[in-house]
């Protein structure tokens, strides 16, 4: 594999997450040992999933607790490996708002979790539920967030840890929307996604409130395809469902999916 063959089909900001996982490929060709990785979004997945392909000797397992899970952790393997559940390290916490009637947001509990200094590779998907939440974390963290994390926003919360099986799977749902664009530059598309002007969406590009692949993206220049989601601060997260191809006036029609 000639490193700077791969590269070229990558974005600038996604190269250094390449290049690590280029060289954590070849530690388990050469060493002939596993390499666990922390959670990764699904756009690192996808290139997880590609680089290893170019190794014959070298075989990708993902988990991240439940059949539909978002972030997964990769386990690289020796190709005559055969991995087990527990090989993923993985733990199930439950946090409930015992007496307490307080309407919490994904964003409430990530950025409880984050302010304990944790670092967002350790955290799986975060299962927001009436009664609280259940989330997946690296298996090294579990017993520190239960013994820190007490409050999340104005609640009191109460930490249990739970089984693989108890897991309440996040439902992931979501509104359809075709609309077309002059081009596929990522300010029109966010634009149009969620209901701004282009005028009004590059300030907040510019001052990285984005994320194209949950990568910070400040240049409204930068170009999307199909399969890629976006998140706007304060107006949510879409996803781009299909390329559908060009109008009359030659104008290209998307199909996105923004998230409820």
């Amino acid at each position: 594999m000639k490193r700077q063959d791969v590269m070229m089909h990558y974005r600038p900001q996604e190269r250094p997450f390449v290049d690590r996982t280029i060289d954590l490929v070849a530690r388990v060709d050469e060493r002939q040992t596993p390499v666990l990785t922390d959670f990764l979004d699904p756009r690192q997945v996808k290139i997880t999933e590609s680089i290893a392909r170019s190794s014959q000797d070298v075989t990708l397992y993902l988990s991240g607790g439940h059949e539909q899970a978002e972030r997964q952790r990769a386990l690289l393997v020796p190709s005559y490996w055969g991995p087990e559940a527990d090989d993923f390290e993985l733990s199930f916490l439950r946090i409930g708002i015992p007496g307490e009637y307080v309407k919490l947001k994904h964003g409430d509990y990530l950025g409880s979790l984050v302010g304990l200094g944790l670092k967002r590779g350790k955290i799986g998907d975060i299962s927001v539920h009436e009664d609280g939440c259940d989330l997946v974390v690296t298996r090294d963290i579990a017993d520190f967030i239960r013994l820190h994390l007490s409050q999340v926003g104005r609640a009191t919360v109460h930490i249990e840890e739970i089984s693989a099986s108890e897991y309440l799977a996040p439902r992931v749902e979501y509104q359809e929307k075709e609309f077309t664009v002059m081009s596929l530059r990522v300010d029109a598309v966010a634009g149009e996604s969620f209901g701004l002007s282009r005028t009004k969406v590059v300030d907040p590009i510019k001052s990285g409130k984005l994320q194209l692949n949950w990568q910070v993206i400040d240049d409204p220049a930068t170009a999307v395809e199909e399969g890629d989601v976006l998140s706007l601060r304060g107006h949510g997260r879409a996803k781009i469902l299909e390329i559908i191809g060009q109008s009359r006036k030659g104008r290209t029609i998307l199909k996105i999916g923004k998230y409820l």
